[in-house]
């Protein structure tokens, strides 16, 4: 299908102005990243409007983004670990330096980009939910689920009640049975999007539950399900996602809700040392 699509973007119809120019060569580019992408993504990228990118689609024959996204996921799989470029090339990079130094600088600018996250009002109020929740229940999926569980153990030493959720019950009942009041859903997704994700999202406020969403730019319905969306880069790198950036960002989130929380916390991690002592989990 991604080749039949790739035709037409070639074709000299598609080409005729300086923006169809730009659009035709950045889809013909990354036409394996357009499942993750948005209108506004792409236009930002180019350099033109999201309308310009919109009037280009249907040009193509697309009602818009979603319904060429539909076409690609029916014939291509996009998995989130995936090299991206010829590999030849990238064993060269690597012998020279070159590759291992490009994704270290990307990491650093992901950085600049997570202090500006923390300086908006959606971080804090993300913070402020995760205290004030009854309780917090994390959720991710597939390879990043790993991830989520690190930080639902984290936040565990902080505050009390929370709890990561596999859904392997089928029903996620523990945090959509309503029998607890102000409960909060932390719930980390990146592509390639989960199934589950953005349906647990839905019921979880369908069912009172606030929703915090941390996701990458790719995501196009960050914003349709989440009380609060926090937004970060999505991977650009010839190779996979990696899990420093995210791995950063819980620990400041973490961080901040303790520095919060003061001296409650000081109590809370004496009385779980005392436990851990008590049990015989960690060497003296």
């Amino acid at each position: 299908m991604s080749k039949l699509i790739l035709e037409r973007v070639r074709h000299q119809e598609m080409r005729q102005s300086n923006s169809d120019k730009l659009i035709s060569s950045y889809l013909e580019r990354n036409i394996n990243e357009l499942p993750f992408e948005t209108a506004r993504s792409i236009a930002g990228r180019v350099g033109v409007s999201p309308m310009t990118v919109g009037r280009y689609l249907r040009r193509l024959g697309f009602e818009g983004l979603d319904q060429l996204k539909d076409e690609l996921r029916r014939g291509n799989s996009n998995p989130a670990w995936q090299v991206k470029g010829p590999l030849e090339g990238l064993q060269a990079d690597i012998r020279d330096g070159e590759l291992l130094a490009g994704l270290i600088k990307q990491q650093i600018d992901n950085l600049g980009h997570i202090y500006e996250l923390t300086t908006k009002a959606e971080w804090r109020q993300a913070v402020t939910t995760l205290i004030e929740a009854q309780e917090v229940y994390v959720a991710a999926f597939q390879n990043v689920r790993g991830i989520a569980q690190y930080f639902a153990a984290q936040l565990s030493y902080a505050r009390p009640r929370v709890e990561f959720i596999d859904g392997l019950n089928g029903t996620y009942a523990e945090l959509l049975d309503g029998s607890v009041e102000n409960r909060c859903l932390f719930l980390y997704d990146v592509r390639r999007f989960a199934a589950k994700a953005r349906p647990l999202a839905i019921e979880a406020r369908k069912s009172g539950v606030k929703v915090i969403l941390l996701t990458d730019e790719f995501c196009p319905w960050a914003e349709d399900v989440a009380d609060v969306a926090l937004i970060l880069p999505g991977a650009h790198g010839p190779l996979w996602d990696g899990a420093a950036t995210i791995t950063a960002v819980l620990d400041l989130m973490v961080s901040n809700i303790i520095v919060l929380l003061g001296e409650q916390v000081n109590e809370r991690v004496a009385n779980l040392t005392r436990l851990q002592n008590c049990f015989g989990d960690f060497e003296a």
